[in-house]
């Protein structure tokens, strides 16, 4: 009887996990969440205050952000999660992870560079 048990919960997480993954949509959002936090961090730590000038900056970085990974972005769908990856320079790199409805971002430095060689892929 524990055995069942143990089977029919499973089965139940399982289905959840296949229920709740997250859509491409969510994990681009997740990412500009990244990156409009790291924009914000670094034009703190190079002393731009809040103007309208640094405010134009910020914008422009994350439309061209968001852009490139409209277009760079790609989802692994492995039936009780997914990630997202792009290829730059014909190498993949994940970027995020989605399980039960929420998106894990990688850490700043990784996001960072990955989308700084989109944009720059994105350019040319």
């Amino acid at each position: 009887m524990k055995k069942f048990l143990v089977i029919i919960i499973i089965l139940l997480v399982a289905v959840l996990a296949v229920m709740t993954r997250p859509d491409k949509q969510a994990h681009k959002e997740a990412m500009m969440k990244a990156v409009k936090e790291y924009v914000d961090e670094e034009a703190s730590n190079q002393g731009f205050g809040d103007n309208i000038f640094t405010d134009l900056g910020k914008g422009v970085v994350n439309k061209v952000i968001e852009a490139a990974l409209g277009t760079k972005l790609k989802v692994d769908d492995y039936y009780l999660f997914n990630t997202t990856h792009v290829n730059l320079n014909g190498e993949s790199k994940t970027l995020s992870v989605g399980l039960f409805g929420h998106v894990f971002t990688f850490d700043k430095k990784m996001l960072r560079d990955a989308l700084n060689e989109a944009a720059k892929s994105k350019d040319e």
